[in-house]
C-alpha cells in the first residue's frame, strides 16, 4: 500500500505519545474536520444501515470522533435511533471540543488499535478519515470486527492515492498525495478493500466520495477523492 515517505510500516514509526503530542498540536490550531453537510449525511446512513429491529435499542462507536460533530448530528438527525452515542480520540484537545459538541455521548481517551469495550458491543461503528493515520491500521481494522455486534455496520472513510486532484499534482509538481499528518497513508479503491477484508470485515458497499461537487461525478469513480465503505464483521 502506498504510504508517506516520512514514515512506511515496520520502519520505526511514531509511538502513542507522538501522535497523541501531534494531533493535540494540530487540534490545538484548529480542529480537524469535515463540513456539517457531511456529517449529516453520515448520520443519515448510519441509521438507514441499522437492523430495523435494534432500532431505539442500537449502540454507536465512533473511532477517532474528533470534535464531536457526527456524533451532534446523529442526536440532531436520528434522536431515536440509538440508544446511547459513544467516541474515542486520541487528542485531549479535540475530546474537549467533543464533550462541548456531544455532551451526552460517552467519551474516552483511548487508541483505535485498543478499543475500550467488549466483543460485539456496538450495531454501527464509524471511522471518518482516521484508519489512514492509526501507527497500525490492521489491528485497528480487525479491533473495528471485534467490536461491532454480528450483524452491525461499519462505516469507514479511507483517502484514494489515485485522487484525480493527486494525479494533477503529480504533473504540476512531482509529487504525490500528502494531508500532513504525522502518519499518512493512501491507497487504491481495492488496495483499501483488501486491508479490510483481511482484517475481519467484509465490504459490501463502496461509495465514492467526493465533497459534494457534482462535476466529480464525470470522472471514473476510481479517482474519487475519498471511497466509504460500508462493511460487517465477517
Amino acid at each position: 500500500m502506498p504510504m508517506s515517505p516520512s514514515w512506511r510500516e515496520g520502519a520505526g514509526g511514531p509511538g502513542a505519545r507522538e501522535v497523541r503530542a501531534a494531533y493535540n498540536a494540530k487540534h490545538s490550531a484548529s480542529i480537524l474536520r469535515d463540513g456539517d453537510r457531511f456529517y449529516r449525511a453520515m448520520a443519515r446512513r448510519l441509521t438507514r444501515g441499522l437492523d430495523p429491529a435494534r432500532l431505539g435499542k442500537a449502540r454507536l462507536l465512533d473511532v477517532g470522533c474528533g470534535g464531536g460533530y457526527l456524533l451532534r448530528e446523529v442526536r440532531s438527525v436520528a434522536p431515536g435511533a440509538f440508544t446511547s452515542l459513544h467516541g474515542i480520540e486520541i487528542s485531549d484537545v479535540a475530546l474537549r471540543e467533543a464533550r462541548a459538541q456531544a455532551p451526552f455521548a460517552s467519551l474516552a481517551l483511548a487508541q483505535g488499535e485498543r478499543l475500550p469495550c467488549g466483543d460485539g458491543a456496538y450495531d454501527a461503528i464509524a471511522c471518518l478519515g482516521n484508519l489512514e493515520h492509526f501507527m497500525d491500521p490492521r489491528r485497528g481494522a480487525r479491533e473495528m470486527a471485534r467490536a461491532c455486534r454480528k450483524g452491525g455496520t461499519v462505516w469507514i472513510l479511507l483517502p484514494n492515492s489515485f485522487y484525480s486532484g493527486h494525479i494533477w499534482r503529480v504533473i504540476r509538481t512531482g509529487y504525490g498525495p500528502n494531508h500532513h499528518q504525522i502518519i499518512d497513508r493512501f491507497a487504491s479503491i481495492n488496495e483499501w478493500r483488501d486491508l479490510l477484508e483481511s482484517s475481519g470485515l467484509t465490504v459490501e458497499q463502496t461509495i465514492p466520495y467526493n465533497r459534494f461537487k457534482w462535476w466529480k461525478r464525470l470522472l471514473p469513480r476510481n479517482l474519487a477523492y475519498h471511497f466509504l465503505y460500508k462493511a460487517r464483521p465477517s
